[in-house]
């Protein structure tokens, strides 16, 4: 009756060995989250547009891989425009692999600027490597340019062209 349970054993060891890195990625967002939620503070003589829109697009990154494949992002941005046409807030993707048809990289940054050049940075966690990132770049419309290095310092610049447009502009 021992032999049963051992293949059960062993299959609980890989389901909680399979959850490490899930939880690298939580712990991760949570501590973002924790730190964003102090973005968006409203005064009483501005007006603000507020959007929530979610994208499709293909990306590519430069620096640590040869591969030549797109990853398809799927995302949501959320933005706060302002009377004078500040973009202020925050964006969340997650890159897919095509080669291997799995999710490869997870993504959460705090934007600010105008429609055709909104700053961006942020934090994330790249399964494929296994470590966590460190990003910076410019969103403009349906596109976006970073750069990034992970938590083993290996730099790489990506390109990205997405279905997003321009943050809404307040009309007064």
């Amino acid at each position: 009756m021992r032999n049963f349970f051992r293949p059960v054993r062993g299959l609980r060891r890989k389901i909680l060995g399979g959850l490490m890195p899930s939880s690298k990625i939580l712990s991760s967002l949570f501590f973002v989250v924790l730190i964003m939620t102090g973005i968006y503070s409203a005064k009483a003589d501005e007006v603000y547009r507020d959007e929530t829109r979610a994208y499709v697009g293909f990306q590519w990154i430069f620096g640590y891989t040869s591969d030549a494949m797109p990853r398809v992002i799927l995302g949501i941005r959320q933005t706060r425009t302002r009377t004078n046409d500040v973009v202020t807030g925050g964006d969340l993707s997650l890159a897919l692999n095509l080669d291997k048809f799995r999710p490869d990289a997870i993504r959460i940054s705090y934007l600010e600027g105008k429609c055709n050049a909104i700053g961006q940075y942020g934090l994330g966690y790249s399964l494929e490597k296994q470590a966590n990132l460190f990003f910076l770049g410019v969103v403009g419309p349906y596109s976006k340019v970073f750069a990034e290095i992970d938590s083993g310092k290996n730099p790489a610049v990506g390109f990205e062209l997405n279905t997003q447009d321009c943050a809404g502009k307040v009309i007064i």
